[in-house]
This record gives C-alpha cells, sequence and structure tokens, in this order.
C-alpha cells in the first residue's frame, strides 16, 4: 500500500465495507439541477448529505438495526451534464446495472427530475413519492420533461403499477383533476392531520404492493423543519409525520429510493441533517431485503 493509499480518503463518501461482505447497498449523487424553478443549488446536495450522514448516529433504535454492520458502496457522483435526457439516459442505466447485480440505489440529487430515469429501470414498482407538489404538470416554461412534469410523464408512459403521494399541499388545478384516478393514492396533508388515519390508508395501500421505489422530496416537510428546499411550501410534515411514513415500509421490499431537492446555500444544517437521517433509516430498512 503507498502512502498515498494509506494516508489520504476520498471522502465526502461514505462507503463502509467494514465487515468483509459484498456491498448490499450502492449510492451515488446526481448533481443537476438544470430544471429547478425557484432556488438553484440542489447539483451541491450530495456531497452536502453525505458529510451531514458522517456526523449522525447510524444506529437506528427503532429498527434495531446498525448501520455500522451494513455493507455500503458510495459510488460518487453522475458526470454534471447541463441537459435533462442526457441526465436521465445515465441515471437510468447506472440504477439498471445496480439492481441487475442484485444490489440497492440509493440516490442523492439534485432536481427531482431524476425520478425520470432511475424508475424508469425498474419493471412496473409501486412508486411511493413525499412531495408537496404532484409534479404533474403537462409542461411548464415550455419543458415537458422538469421537475414539474416528471410524474406525469411516468405515469402516461406505463413506467409504474401503483402510485402513492403523500403529503401532497400544492398544485394547479389541472393537476388535482389528472391525478384523480383510481390508481394513484393521495394522502394529502389534511389527511395527516390525523396521523394514525393517514398511515393506516398508507399502510392499506401498501399491502397489494411487491417492488417499491421511494422518491423524497424535501419539500415535502413543513420550511420550520427543512427550510432549504428548492420550492418550500406552508403547511408541510413534521420531522416525527415523515419518520412514521418511512417506517411503515419496514415489512415491504425496498427496491430503491431517492432524497432530492436540498439546497445547501439555504441551510442551516437542519435540512441536511434530516436528509442525512432519513438516508440511514432508509438504508436500514433496504437492507433487510
Amino acid at each position: 500500500m503507498s502512502k498515498r493509499e494509506f494516508y489520504l480518503s476520498n471522502e465526502p463518501l461514505i462507503t463502509n465495507l467494514s465487515n468483509n461482505h459484498k456491498d448490499k447497498i450502492n449510492i451515488f449523487g446526481v448533481p443537476f439541477d438544470a430544471t429547478s424553478t425557484y432556488r438553484i443549488g440542489s447539483r451541491f446536495a450530495p456531497n452536502a448529505i453525505r458529510e451531514a450522514f458522517q456526523n449522525i448516529e447510524i444506529y437506528s433504535k427503532r429498527l434495531e438495526k446498525d448501520l455500522e454492520n451494513v455493507n455500503i458502496k458510495d459510488l460518487g457522483n453522475l458526470a454534471k451534464v447541463g441537459d435533462i435526457n442526457e441526465m436521465n439516459k445515465m441515471v437510468e442505466e447506472i440504477t439498471r446495472e445496480i439492481i441487475t447485480d442484485g444490489k440497492i440505489p440509493a440516490i442523492l440529487g439534485g432536481d427531482h427530475s431524476l425520478t425520470n430515469g432511475s424508475v424508469r429501470a425498474i419493471n412496473n414498482c409501486t412508486l411511493v413519492v413525499f412531495d408537496a407538489h404532484l409534479d404533474c404538470r403537462d409542461e411548464f416554461e415550455g419543458l415537458k420533461l422538469s421537475h414539474a412534469t416528471f410524474l406525469r410523464r411516468l405515469y402516461e408512459d406505463g413506467c409504474i403499477s401503483n402510485l402513492i403521494h403523500i403529503g401532497t399541499r400544492a398544485a394547479t388545478k389541472d393537476e388535482w383533476d389528472f391525478v384523480n384516478k383510481d390508481d394513484i393514492t393521495i394522502i394529502d396533508m389534511e389527511k395527516i392531520y390525523d396521523l394514525n388515519t393517514g398511515l393506516k390508508r398508507f399502510k392499506d395501500t401498501l399491502s397489494s404492493s411487491n417492488d417499491i421505489y421511494v422518491s423524497i422530496d424535501l419539500d415535502v416537510m413543513d420550511p420550520a423543519f427543512a427550510p432549504a428546499v428548492g420550492n418550500p411550501e406552508a403547511n408541510g410534515m413534521s420531522s416525527r409525520e415523515i419518520l412514521e411514513f418511512i417506517y411503515c415500509l419496514d415489512d415491504f421490499k425496498l427496491t430503491g429510493f431517492d432524497i432530492v431537492e436540498l439546497i445547501p446555500t439555504y441551510d442551516n444544517g437542519s435540512t441536511s441533517a434530516l436528509a442525512a437521517k432519513l438516508l440511514s433509516e432508509l438504508i436500514c430498512i433496504a437492507d433487510k431485503r
């Protein structure tokens, strides 16, 4: 081993292969925010989440699991590109390769448009989206594909077998009309006011699901809990509420997940800490698969 290999590290990567087994969770970042429509800067989020992750406790008392014993490999960040189609192509191909290798992708965004690529790599999954916005516009600012339209494209292209949208509170009338379909479940903030009712609806909807992909847009949170997001919306979820929903996934097969729309420039540390906590708990759940 050279002195360079011995003394230098590739921080903030969060690879952990200490127990000498093959990696099971593959993390990669997508530093892309070209379709952001208000605040920009989510391209810097992957490393901010990694840094926060390295500074939180990674034993989950609720799940009784220690990430010190979980094999995690951080693949680094996607090459920076400005074209959404090129970014989506790369995300789709990497995600498919990870899944084909029998591993679970954990993706750090970046703006929410990356989910259009990752979900296309999975055949007919149940897509669970935590988001203040429906992201079901037909177009926005002249773009048919962006962080405000990607979910409509996925639905219209038949890429998902079941859609569950949680924390919803901001959309156009056209979007609300669009999601009034039998195979779309909306658990909006009004249903989350009574947390037990919202959780029961979530569990009941999940009961027939097989492969589950989770996408967390951090603007699902109330700005009091996560101020550093691209499009903050008042009257959102609390940290407790989103974690209770995450823990509902413990008995199901988690195929992959992403965490998106963190803007480090606006952060006081609370948003990246929450993102790191969500990353930690989702890895715990994914590793049980």
